[in-house]
């Protein structure tokens, strides 16, 4: 049961973040690190006042509020939230920036943005290995057929590889580290208070990059694009990336990063919906690829043989 829920946070996770990439699109108008910080304050502060409910729903027994002015997290949740939000910082700039590019080179394609960033599942069992996380051999299969179906879905073979690139592939690095380190903190903190604190610590560390930069934050431009900001604040980042937290639990790292994978599959349907771009043959394929991967991940063929055996 355990295992199920963890998979179900995962895919809502990967369902949100794919169909979030319009959002994340209309609101290109803005800065890189100031779009940044206004998402990622406006996740940290709902996840603030979530904390309360969230407790009474698992029941845990925890209170916000231990006196009067003290805050509930401990210090593994602020170690921890502190670690993943620099990780999450690096990770959301690194992409956001090979998007829009800046006046010394051109952002990549989003086709392309999606097909690079999503190589954190090829990066995720990497990493494990050196952390003595050895990966079965299905896992691999399904990382090869996820990478497979990720280029079918979004590679572009029309434009060429440049500094934007190599920035997303940069993200990717930075986002499987962060599923990483995410392991390793969630056994022993609360997930929704590991999530705020993150969401604070990549907010203050975009907006003060932004000032360092000289990026204005033009609050009647922010205003403007206030929708998107929502979206992804509260839904990209306040309830995905707690849902990514809370299903890391008792999901190894390397089949938590293919069903995160989905979210490029979702990401082209959500574009279809919402922007009303259409699915070439060569992405519906992709599409499946991709989704056939994340089920053979999930499946213990060992296990499942020696059960028909014993019948």
């Amino acid at each position: 049961m355990k295992k199920a829920l963890s998979t179900i946070y995962l895919f809502i996770a990967a369902l949100i973040w794919g169909l979030s990439f319009s959002a994340q699109k209309s609101a290109g108008a803005l800065p890189v690190f100031v779009l940044n910080a206004a998402r990622a304050l406006t996740a940290s502060v709902f996840l603030f006042f979530m904390i309360p409910l969230f407790d009474l729903i698992t029941k845990s027994g925890r209170n916000l509020f231990r006196g009067k002015y003290i805050l509930d997290f401990t210090k593994s949740e602020l170690i921890g939230g502190a670690i993943c939000g620099t990780l999450l910082f690096l990770a959301n700039g690194a992409q956001q920036l090979g998007i829009n590019g800046t006046e010394l080179f051109v952002g990549a394609t989003a086709g392309k943005a999606a097909f690079l960033s999503a190589l954190y599942v090829v990066i995720v069992p990497i990493y494990g290995i050196f952390l003595k996380k050895p990966v079965v051999p299905r896992v691999w299969c399904s990382i090869a057929l996820a990478v497979l179906g990720s280029f079918l879905l979004s590679y572009n073979k029309e434009s060429g590889f440049g500094i934007a690139d190599l920035i997303l592939l940069g993200c990717a690095a930075f986002y499987a580290l962060h599923i990483t380190v995410v392991d390793r903190f969630t056994p022993s903190v609360d997930g929704v208070r590991l999530s705020c604190i993150q969401f604070f610590t990549a907010g203050v560390l975009s907006a003060l990059l932004a000032l360092i930069l000289g990026s204005p934050f033009d609050f009647p431009l922010i205003a403007e694009n206030i929708f998107p900001i929502l979206v992804l604040g509260i839904g990209a980042s306040g309830i995905a990336y707690t849902a990514q937290i809370l299903g890391q639990r008792d999901t190894p790292p390397a089949v938590a990063s293919l069903i995160l994978s989905l979210e490029s599959v979702f990401g082209v349907i959500g574009a279809a919906i919402f922007l009303g771009e259409t699915m070439t043959p060569r992405e519906t394929i992709g599409c499946v690829v991709v989704f056939l991967s994340v089920l053979l991940a999930q499946v213990d063929f060992k296990a499942l043989f020696s059960k028909k055996k014993e019948k």
